[in-house]
């Protein structure tokens, strides 16, 4: 069987790099061949000639080749591909090479460009900041199919990738702290629960959140919505239409929520934490600290849960439940945080630092000495929002 595999695997390699179709030909090369490394990605670019079809090959090896791709370790091949092509589902770390040819008419693949080579790496190192999108807070940010920043008097603004906006209409002008992606869409949550509902991040409707208490975060874990706010509230949407209020077990401020390993945890005034595996049931839990936590977030390749807030406060868990103070990492507050390949905490004065596994953290320069509200990952990249329209992003 494994010799009849080989033989099959084989007879498809010739044919691919051979081309099925008669009248097809060569093509050169293309020109100004770069590889760019990015989160678990590279973006290869190229010039592209009229009328050529560009295959790209890629490996972890020094040794690949346009012809030998089948037989090096990792070898993989994009067929059709476009300049700038992103290359997807790499380890952060590894060193990647590429090599393109091109054809015309189906013909066969002519020779391959000089290797160029890239490492991923996790994003949130470097920052670019835009110009500011409005001169009041931006609040709350999140991804879904694209990213959405809201903020006070109803403000929204979506965009593909941190570079390029687009203002969406005010459907109200009450403050949105929070917006999240789950059942039913983007969900924009703030002032005098205040809800929206976007299918498309375009188009918003309001909805009954089932209470009048200001909210201040959302989540979901893909069946359910919640979201959080003053006195403990707690609010919850199986389709994120029809909500119906809950009992979080405090009276203390909620001002963070994320879920992960199966738990939600939700963290407010005085080092207040209530977890819970329903949304339904919560339970207090000790924290570790009384300072003010703003925001959580679940790494999953890191099974870490990390809380943020006052003074630089950070705290993590493996379980949700069982929490361990850690050193402060700035004397300014830090209000949200979010997770890819690592772990990025912003904060006050353009603060955001880095880290791997929660506990060890690095300042990264963000380029703004603005507050900054929020952090959301997404598209290979994160992306911040604050104080007078403040935004950013880091690939």
């Amino acid at each position: 069987m494994n010799r009849l595999f080989a033989f099959t695997l084989a007879i498809a390699a010739v044919l691919l790099l051979a081309g099925c179709s008669g009248g097809g030909k060569s093509a050169e090369p293309p020109a100004s061949v770069q590889a760019t490394a990015a989160e678990s990605s590279v973006v290869v670019s190229f010039t592209m000639a009229p009328n050529v079809d560009y295959w790209l090959f890629y490996a972890p090896s020094g040794e690949l080749t346009s012809t030998n791709f089948t037989s090096v370790p990792g070898g993989k091949v994009i067929v059709d591909a476009v300049s700038p092509q992103r290359v997807t589902g790499l380890a952060n770390g590894t060193t990647y090479y590429f090599t393109i040819n091109g054809r015309t008419g189906g013909g066969p693949g002519g020779s391959g460009t000089a290797l160029v080579s890239a490492t991923p790496r996790p994003a949130g190192n470097a920052w670019i900041a835009g110009p500011a999108l409005i001169s009041t807070d931006l609040r709350g940010a999140a991804f879904g199919t694209v990213f959405v920043v809201v903020g006070a008097n109803g403000a929204m603004f979506s965009t593909p990738d941190g570079a390029s906006w687009t203002a969406i209409s005010y459907v109200v002008t009450s403050d949105l702290n929070a917006v999240f992606y789950g059942v039913g869409g983007y969900i924009a949550v703030g002032a005098g629960g205040v809800a929206l509902l976007s299918a498309d991040a375009a188009t918003w409707t309001p909805v009954g959140s089932g209470t009048a208490s200001n909210l201040y975060a959302g989540a979901s874990n893909g069946a359910i919505n919640v979201a959080v706010g003053n006195n403990g509230v707690v609010t919850a949407s199986a389709d994120g239409a029809n909500w119906g209020l809950g009992n979080a077990g405090t009276t203390n401020h909620l001002y963070g929520l994320a879920y992960g390993n199966g738990r939600w945890v939700a963290v407010g005034a005085n080092g207040t934490i209530v977890t819970s595996t329903d949304a339904t049931s919560w339970q207090a839990v000790a924290s570790q600290t009384t300072s003010d936590l703003k925001a959580v977030a679940y790494g999953a390749t890191a099974a870490t849960f990390v809380a943020v807030g006052a003074g630089g406060t950070v705290i993590t868990s493996a379980d949700g439940v069982n929490w361990t103070a850690r050193p402060p990492i700035s004397a300014n507050t830090l209000t949200s945080v979010g997770f890819i390949a690592q772990f990025v905490a912003v904060g006050n004065s353009g603060s955001v630092f880095t880290s791997a596994d929660g506990i060890s953290w690095q300042a990264a320069p963000s380029g703004t000495g603005g507050n900054l509200n929020a952090v959301a990952a997404g598209n290979f990249r994160f992306l911040a929002a604050g104080a007078a329209g403040t935004n950013l992003y880091a690939e």
